[in-house]
C-alpha cells in the first residue's frame, strides 16, 4: 500500500475584524506561485512518533520520521477564488463589497450532531467602527447571527455545493506535534496527526476547562514548526494529505480544527480550520474533498481573514 504525501496549486490574499485591539500588520504583495504535486511512497506502518528532545527555548520536537523534517510552508496563500464569510462585525475591507449579489451557501448547526448548508442570503449593514471611524462614520460591517440558523459561515456558490444536511464528526479543537485522532466516517477511516515541536502553555486544567464552558478553548500547549496531516484509507487505498504546514506561530495561537463533515456530498469528511498564526488574525478556511478512482485530496478552496486593528 503506498502512502501519499500532496501538495496542491494554491493562492493567497488577505481580508482585515475589529475585536481584540492589536497591531495591525503590513500588507504584503500577493504573488502567484504553485506548488508541485509531490508523492512520497512509504511503508503502510501504523503512525509512530520519534521525541527528537528539546530545543533551547524548551520546546519538544515530535517527528515521524528519524531527524528532522524538511518542511514547506503550505497553505503559501490565501487568495481563492471562492469567496467565503463569516457572521460578526468588521472592517470594510474584510467583506466583499460586492456582498449583496453574490450567491451564497451557509453552514449552520442544524442540531447537536447534525449541520445543514443552504442557499442563504446573509444579513449585512453598515455601523461604526470604532477602530477607525471618527465620530458620524460607519464605515465597519455586520454580517449578523441568527437565532433561528446559527451559521458558521456562508461560502460562494461557484463550486459544487448543493442543498443538504450534513452528519458531523467530533474533532477536538487542537492536535498538538506528537498526538493523533482517529475516526471512521462514511465508511473510510481516517487519522489526523500533527508533527512539529510544542511547550506548555502553563494554562492550568481547571482554566483549559472554564474557557470551554465560555466558548472559547484555550490551548494546553504552544506550537512551532506545526505540521497537520490527514490520512484517508479504507479497503481499497490508503492517502496521506498535508492540510498546513507553518514554522512560526506567535505565542498561544494554535491551528483550531472549527468543523468536520461531509459538506460537498461526496462522502469524503471535509474541514473548516481556523489557520491564523498571528494572535490577532482570525482566518477560518475551508478544505473541501475530492475523490478520483483510489486517491482522496483535501484541498483549501475558500478562507475569511480578519484582523483585530
Amino acid at each position: 500500500m503506498k502512502r501519499r504525501l500532496l501538495y496542491s496549486t494554491i493562492t493567497m490574499a488577505g481580508l482585515l475584524s475589529f475585536y481584540g485591539c492589536k497591531n495591525k500588520q503590513e500588507d504584503q504583495p500577493i504573488t502567484i506561485d504553485s506548488q508541485t504535486t509531490e508523492e512520497v511512497i512509504d511503508t503502510n506502518e501504523e503512525i509512530t512518533f520519534n521525541n527528537l528532545g528539546e530545543d533551547e527555548d524548551g520546546f519538544e520536537h515530535y517527528s515521524i520520521l528519524s531527524g528532522f523534517e524538511n518542511m514547506k510552508e503550505y497553505p503559501k496563500h490565501y487568495d481563492f477564488k471562492t469567496k467565503m464569510i463569516t457572521p460578526g462585525t468588521f472592517h470594510s475591507d474584510e467583506v466583499p463589497t460586492e456582498v449583496n449579489d453574490i450567491k451564497w451557501y451557509g453552514l449552520y448547526k442544524d442540531t447537536d450532531q447534525a449541520y445543514k448548508i443552504t442557499e442563504a442570503k446573509p444579513e449585512v449593514s453598515q455601523v461604526f467602527d470604532p477602530v477607525l471611524d471618527e465620530d458620524g462614520e460607519m464605515t465597519g460591517v455586520e454580517v449578523a447571527q441568527s437565532e433561528e440558523k446559527p451559521f458558521l459561515a456562508f461560502v460562494e456558490s461557484n463550486i459544487d455545493l448543493t442543498t443538504s444536511a450534513i452528519e458531523t464528526t467530533t474533532l477536538p479543537s487542537y492536535i498538538y506535534p506528537g498526538e493523533k485522532v482517529q475516526f471512521t466516517y462514511k465508511g473510510k477511516e481516517y487519522t489526523l496527526f500533527a508533527t512539529g515541536t510544542r511547550k506548555s502553555s502553563g494554562i492550568s486544567e481547571q482554566d483549559i476547562q472554564e474557557s470551554i464552558v465560555n466558548g472559547f478553548e484555550m490551548p494546553k500547549f504552544y506550537v512551532k514548526d506545526y505540521t497537520l496531516r490527514l490520512e484517508v484509507k479504507d479497503t481499497e487505498m490508503k492517502n496521506e494529505i498535508v492540510l498546513l504546514s507553518q514554522k512560526f506561530f506567535e505565542e498561544g495561537v494554535v491551528p483550531k480544527i472549527m468543523f468536520g463533515g461531509d459538506i460537498n456530498n461526496d462522502n469524503v469528511v471535509d474541514l473548516i480550520l481556523d489557520t491564523a498564526t498571528h494572535y490577532n488574525v482570525s482566518r477560518p478556511t475551508l478544505y473541501l474533498s475530492k475523490q478520483n478512482q483510489n486517491q482522496v485530496t483535501l484541498k483549501p478552496v475558500a478562507a475569511h481573514e480578519t484582523v483585530g486593528c
